[in-house]
């Protein structure tokens, strides 16, 4: 490359800096505006404009001497709206812009606006006091003018005094509310006074003049909510409340109707007249199913009443054949306990019979027994072979030592014996000889309770005490040939395969360990097995271990056993 274009390309970067360093030098400075003094050395005020300033001053002088000596008048406001005048001629006049200046006219016009407001802002004041002073004396036409004055003086001062401290937008909406109620509070007393004679009438019991004049109320609120919604008279709540009240008043002669003809149907319940007391109960029915359809949303309107009546109804009618159903409840009771089979077999076709009766005539009877119906059911079901299952039970119960009129299975239950009651068996090492196992303690008072049913006798699982007699004194014995337990195959085996314990009770510790009675009333309470199981120990099954588990547990370790009362 040649030195020529060298120096060249040197020269043009340098050329070029140079260039846009003179346009910084040379280019717009910028002017404070703000500043008085930027233009007082090279430009003057007129001596005209000058005295527009002094004469501004002078008139602001004379109205402030004025107003230190005397109550401003409005020939006084005249000299501050001369010094206003002054004030934008000389603004208007300089030849520079001065933000004293402009101040200055600010603050004047912020001052003419404020003294001219201040007297009408007094005036709106009293009159809203004269306003509330009339309200409390009950002169309401009067206190609606009074405060009618005091809004359009605060609109004046709002809309001609813009500048003036006194401005305000929040105080002309309260006394716009004000003025709402006040035009709203006649018509409020009206509503008032009415009410006042409605619950007079309600006191009289004249539930129709009441539920007239209540209309009237209506009217008026809905009027108060709509003409005057923004008022504090407005309610929807009370609307709504004084509808309710209608509907209940003019629902209550009907509804009063109805208490006293369940009342008469109570009475003659007590009284053994059923057949009357179903009657009344059922006109009581009738008329509630009127009110329901005539007043749908009274307080009075129920639709459980009209089942409970039916109820009432349906068990007065269904008397007679509820008390038979009882009676032969009974005596079937009766019948099994002392082994009168034939009369029982019976006696449970009859009440099979009837209790269907009852459910297609009567479904809503209180002789309508979920409970008998499924007691009459399992009866139905084993009627052939309930003296086989009372003679097995009687066979293998022997009494409890030391437990007076309690006699308990001498051997665990059976799967066959489980199945035969139940309908199912649960176990998982089937056999019909092994005891039943994998049952929950729920399911074991079910057992007992079909049980109790066949037997005519209360039937339970034994107690911890019952059970502990059973077995006796542990002390000098050989435990393995009574127990089963893991010393040998550790396996479940059929009942009856050691010898028994105490007065002949098989199986009482191992094999199975065995659900107790526990009288708690909770789901969530747990509940006691004992005796161990065939997967324990020797050592552990000597101490006769009781365990703790929920209810519904359902272990292949535990079955049950039961005692008759």
């Amino acid at each position: 490359m040649s030195v020529e274009k060298i120096i060249s390309l040197i020269l043009i970067p340098v050329a070029l800096i140079g260039f846009f360093a003179f346009l910084m030098v040379s280019g717009p400075k910028k002017i404070d505006y703000s500043s008085e003094e930027a233009f007082s050395d090279t430009l003057e005020v007129s001596e005209e404009i000058e005295a527009m300033r002094l004469k501004s001053f002078e008139s602001e002088g004379q109205f402030e001497e004025l107003i230190s000596l005397r109550k401003m008048s409005k020939e006084d406001a005249l000299l501050l709206l001369e010094a206003i005048e002054f004030q934008e001629a000389y603004v208007k006049g300089l030849p520079y812009y001065s933000e004293s200046a402009k101040q200055r006219l600010s603050y004047l016009k912020q001052r003419y606006d404020q003294v001219l407001s201040e007297e009408i802002y007094q005036l709106s004041l009293e009159k809203e006091m004269v306003s509330q002073n009339l309200y409390d004396e009950a002169n309401y036409l009067a206190a609606i003018e009074a405060m009618e004055e005091a809004i359009t003086l605060q609109r004046k001062i709002n809309e001609s005094y813009t500048l003036s401290s006194l401005y305000d937008i929040n105080r002309m909406a309260k006394l716009d509310r004000r003025l709402t109620y006040l035009n709203a509070y006649p018509f409020y007393q009206q509503i008032l006074d009415d009410e006042a004679q409605v619950e007079a009438l309600k006191n009289e019991e004249k539930w129709i003049e009441a539920a007239n004049l209540l209309t009237d109320i209506i009217e008026k609120q809905q009027y108060l909510n709509s003409e005057y919604r923004s008022s504090d008279l407005a309610d929807g709540l009370k609307l709504n409340s004084l509808k309710l009240k209608q509907l209940k008043f003019q629902s209550t002669p009907l509804h009063n109707q109805i208490n006293d003809l369940e009342n008469k149907a109570d009475a003659l319940v007590e009284t053994g007249d059923q057949s009357e007391a179903a009657a009344f109960y059922e006109e009581a029915m009738e008329l509630q199913d009127e009110l329901n359809t005539s007043f749908p949303d009274s307080p009075y309107s129920s639709i459980d009443r009209v089942n409970d009546l039916r109820r009432k109804n349906q068990s007065a009618a269904s008397y007679s054949l509820g008390e038979r159903i009882n009676a032969l409840n009974f005596q079937i009771d009766n019948d099994l306990r002392r082994r009168k089979l034939l009369s029982a077999k019976d006696k449970i076709s009859r009440i099979a019979d009837a209790l269907q009766r009852m459910d297609e005539e009567f479904p809503l009877s209180s002789y309508n027994d979920d409970g008998l119906k499924l007691k009459v059911k399992v009866l139905n079901l084993i009627r052939n072979d309930i003296e086989l299952v009372q003679d097995r039970i009687y066979e293998n119960l022997i009494s409890v030592p030391n437990e007076p009129g309690v006699r308990m299975l001498k051997t665990e239950v059976s799967q066959a014996l489980y199945s035969t009651i139940a309908g199912y068996n649960p176990s998982r090492f089937v056999g019909e000889l092994m005891p039943v196992e994998s049952v929950n303690w729920n399911e074991a008072n079910d057992f007992c309770l079909r049980l109790s049913w066949i037997m005519g006798l209360r039937v339970r699982l034994p107690k911890e005490h019952e059970f502990r007699s059973a077995i006796g004194p542990l002390r000098y014995i050989k435990l393995e040939k009574f127990v089963v337990s893991n010393a040998e195959e550790g396996k479940l085996t059929n009942l009856a395969s050691k010898e028994p314990l105490g007065e002949g009770f098989y199986d009482l510790l191992g094999n199975v360990s065995e659900w107790l009675f526990s009288d708690g009333v909770f789901e969530n309470e747990r509940v006691k097995h004992i005796g161990g199981h065939f997967n324990d120990r020797l050592n552990t099954i000597y101490s006769v271990p009781v365990r703790m588990v929920n209810r519904n547990e359902r272990s292949r370790l535990i079955g049950f056993r039961f005692v008759v009362e």
